[in-house]
């Protein structure tokens, strides 16, 4: 770490917009990148690392994860190798992408992006940043938290990481849209532990990337806008021990290569679909969806395909996680 090394800078969209020192960016807080890197056991307890006196954000924090701040031109993936090489001593290329984060206080505004990864240990600690570390449970990490200092970005992210590990919800786009819709970013603003990629070919083959990418996981939530929620229904009624809840805005269950089930399922689903949707309209979409599950909440609404309106007026965090 050296007050001196060239930072990327980084707009509230975060968008490149310059570069500067460390240490200016530190003295006017300065929106930067960040990578935090959560290490993991096979029995599920992460590394905690007690920082140097000498940091130059929280020094004597307990922190939950390895990382730091992304060099001018230096991408988050590349960072993210170096700063766990760095700081831990070791090697890992199998860091798993989990989310990006934004954190905004008045000491310290960085665009973090999140990864986990599996090592036992044991490490070589950077003695210039780490003090001592330890494998935690999270209990007893949260335990911690109540009696020591502890990064308060980091618990933040701890919450998150805990959340979508345990409860994972995936937002799966429109035909012709995409992660990056309106949709998508308000998910990313707000429940940045939300799952959402870009899909694209036919039915078919979104459905299949879809079953692989949920192959390890169970509790699933799926929220799904038009053809995502044609995909979400399709996974309950593929998978229906795998879903915890539906949540269809506007969903193309009216599409041609789409049948109800021979029997209901059981799967809860909440629909939201507006009066004036003329691609799926609800007087062909509301009975498909009767038909397919026995637990069926119905939201007919003043609205468009789109939901332009209504789609911000949902409670979203009760929608999500009850």
């Amino acid at each position: 770490m050296s007050s001196n090394e060239i930072v990327q800078i980084v707009d509230s969209e975060n968008r490149e917009i310059g570069e500067t020192t460390r240490k200016e960016m530190r003295k006017n807080n300065l929106i930067h990148r960040a990578t935090y890197i959560l290490v993991f056991n096979t029995k599920g307890e992460l590394f905690v690392q007690k920082r140097t006196m000498t940091k130059d954000v929280f020094p004597g924090h307990w922190d939950i994860a390895a990382g730091g701040v992304v060099l001018a031109g230096e991408s988050y993936d590349l960072s993210a190798v170096r700063e766990v090489k760095e700081e831990l001593g070791i090697d890992s290329s199998a860091l798993k992408f989990r989310f990006d984060y934004y954190y905004n206080t008045e000491k310290n505004k960085v665009w973090g992006r999140v990864y986990t990864c599996i090592n036992e240990g044991p490490f070589t600690l950077q003695v210039e940043e780490i003090d001592e570390g330890k494998f935690l449970s999270l209990e007893e990490i949260f335990k911690l938290h109540e009696t020591s200092p502890v990064t308060p970005d980091g618990m933040e992210i701890l919450k998150l990481v805990q959340r979508q590990m345990t409860s994972p919800v995936y937002f799966l786009h429109g035909l012709d849209s995409s992660n990056k819709g309106t949709k998508g970013q308000y998910f990313a603003t707000h429940f940045p532990e939300i799952y959402s990629y870009n899909y694209s070919g036919t039915l078919s083959e979104r459905n299949k990337l879809l079953k692989e990418q949920i192959a390890k996981q169970t509790n699933l939530t799926l929220i799904g806008s038009s053809f995502g929620g044609l995909m979400a229904t399709c996974a309950a009624v593929d998978q229906p021990e795998k879903i915890k809840q539906l949540v269809l805005l506007a969903p193309a269950l009216n599409f041609k290569e789409f049948s109800a089930p021979e029997k209901k399922i059981d799967v809860p689903a909440t629909l939201v679909i507006g009066r004036n949707d003329t691609v799926c309209p609800p007087d062909k979409v509301i009975p498909i969806a009767e038909a397919t599950f026995n637990n069926l909440s119905i939201q007919l609404v003043d609205d468009d395909h789109m939901l332009h309106t209504t789609f911000f007026m949902q409670h979203w965090q009760q929608l999500i996680y009850g």
